[in-house]
């Protein structure tokens, strides 16, 4: 439901938005819920009063080692940039295709304030990379990135991305393997020095980084054929929660009136909500109204494995 910004590009109409399957054949998803918010959404708001779920959802495989970049704190997004967001941002890690899949987060070797600006004026990829070590990630794995921290996904990596709606973004690197960031979408239309504050400057070894920055989801709660354990809680953000369900015969899972968007990371199945009936393979994704009591899951022919993600309670109504 966020419009995807890209200063100094081409635009594309609605680049960003999801389209949804309907009776009536494709649809915006940002189309279908104004038309009906409060069935869709039930009880919860943007900052601003508008109808907002509160949080992007994004299937992500990098093909090459991503570019270096940082995005502001909600604080400093709300303090300085008087915006309702920042932009925390958490990684379930789904598959690797490289045998050391990696990601940059946090400086490991911290340069000054001054000596960064220097790197990413003169584009100093050598000196750049000096300031990192891989972070080594696994699939299955849950890691989130806090305002503030420098960080690139590696290459290979194929990962579900939730974070908080907005497109605040600090690029640093201008250039990886023939993509070219515009001037325009370098620094947020502020200018660098503005954006090296934005920066967490303390140095993190690998080992402090990974003990501060991957997440250990709690045990399971586990009901005959099912189990759910929740990936990321309010602890880390009051904008979404996720969790994670396995289903191995069919069930009823019941509904919390919360907005829910969901991906099938692996199996096939079938899905009722009421009297609706949608058949979900690998990599398919669905949306569930926050006015559904239930949805049934039928797998078919073996385990399902279904990531769903829901506003959360920052977005209720008071």
């Amino acid at each position: 439901m966020t419009e995807a910004v890209n200063p100094g590009l081409p635009p594309i109409s609605h680049e960003g938005l999801a389209t949804v399957e309907t009776e009536i054949g494709p649809r915006f998803l940002k189309d279908v819920i104004q038309d009906d918010p409060a069935f869709y959404l039930g009880g919860f708001l943007h900052r601003d009063g508008t109808w907002q779920p509160g949080f992007l959802f994004k299937i992500l495989d990098s093909a090459m080692r991503l570019h270096v970049q940082v995005h502001p704190t909600t604080e400093f997004a709300r303090r300085v940039l008087h915006k309702p967001y920042g932009k925390l941002e958490c990684y379930y890690i789904l598959a690797a295709r490289v045998p050391h899949p990696y990601i940059r987060l946090g400086f490991q070797h911290a340069p000054t304030k001054e000596a960064w600006k220097r790197i990413i004026e003169r584009q100093d990829l050598a000196a750049m990379d000096a300031c990192f070590e891989p972070v080594p990630v696994r699939p299955g794995e849950v890691w989130y990135i806090p305002g503030g921290m420098p960080h690139a996904i590696g290459e290979g990596i194929t990962m579900l991305e939730i974070m908080e709606p907005s497109d605040l973004v600090v690029r640093c690197e201008y250039g990886r393997e023939g993509i070219i960031v515009p001037p325009e979408a370098r620094f947020m239309q502020r200018g660098l020095d503005f954006c090296l504050e934005i920066f967490d400057y303390h140095t993190w070894s690998v080992a402090e980084i990974t003990a501060k920055c991957r997440v250990t989801p709690p045990e399971p709660v586990r009901l005959p054929g099912y189990e759910v354990v929740r990936l990321i809680d309010s602890k880390l953000t009051s904008c979404f929660r996720v969790d994670k369900h396995t289903v191995t015969e069919p069930v009823t899972i019941r509904h919390n009136k919360a907005f829910t968007l969901g991906v099938v990371c692996q199996g096939d199945c079938h899905m009722w909500s009421g009297m609706e009936n949608i058949r979900l393979g690998q990599g398919d994704s669905f949306a569930l109204a926050a006015a559904a009591q239930s949805c049934r899951v039928v797998p078919d022919g073996g385990p399902v494995t279904i990531v769903t993600v829901q506003s959360g309670e920052s977005m209720r109504k008071e």
